[in-house]
């Protein structure tokens, strides 16, 4: 099992850091591990939504479904992502420090199969690879997005 969180500062405010970590459509723009996300339930992103993804872990190419599952405007937003051996819950939790905001990111994994051989050596590089995305989240919105 992995259980990992990260906190960043943003300086956005918590309303328009909401509106862009709580939407999945842009989830490739600060997350590399997200090739592509597609909405594959109609209309707008709540709890329930699903979509279809494409994304690559340990070299190798999973396609999977991601879907909301926490969705509390400008508080807190979840998801759970299932592809192919890999089960992953990911909670962004957003509270207003000054005039921006505390993003805590808080992942958890179960690995199953060959992931489940390479936890260790996967635990490392999901640890990597969050630090790595929160750093980029955070730069994207601070450059207006």
């Amino acid at each position: 099992m992995i259980n990992l969180d990260f906190s960043t500062l943003i300086d956005r405010a918590v309303k328009d850091v909401f509106a862009f970590v709580s939407n999945p459509n842009n989830m490739s723009k600060w997350n590399s591990a997200v090739v592509s996300i597609e909405q594959v339930t109609p209309g707008a992103v709540a709890v329930g939504t699903k979509f279809k993804t494409v994304g690559e872990a340990i070299g190798r190419r999973l396609e999977g479904e991601l879907q909301v599952q926490t969705y509390e405007p400008e508080s807190k937003c979840g998801f759970q992502l299932n592809a192919g051996p890999m089960q992953m819950n990911l909670t962004l939790a957003l509270k207003t420090v000054g005039t921006g905001t505390k993003i805590s990111l808080s992942v958890q994994g179960n690995p199953s199969g060959v992931f489940k051989l390479a936890e260790g050596v996967m635990t490392g590089q999901v640890k990597s690879l969050m630090e790595a995305n929160l750093a980029k989240l955070k730069s994207v919105l601070e450059s207006g997005a």
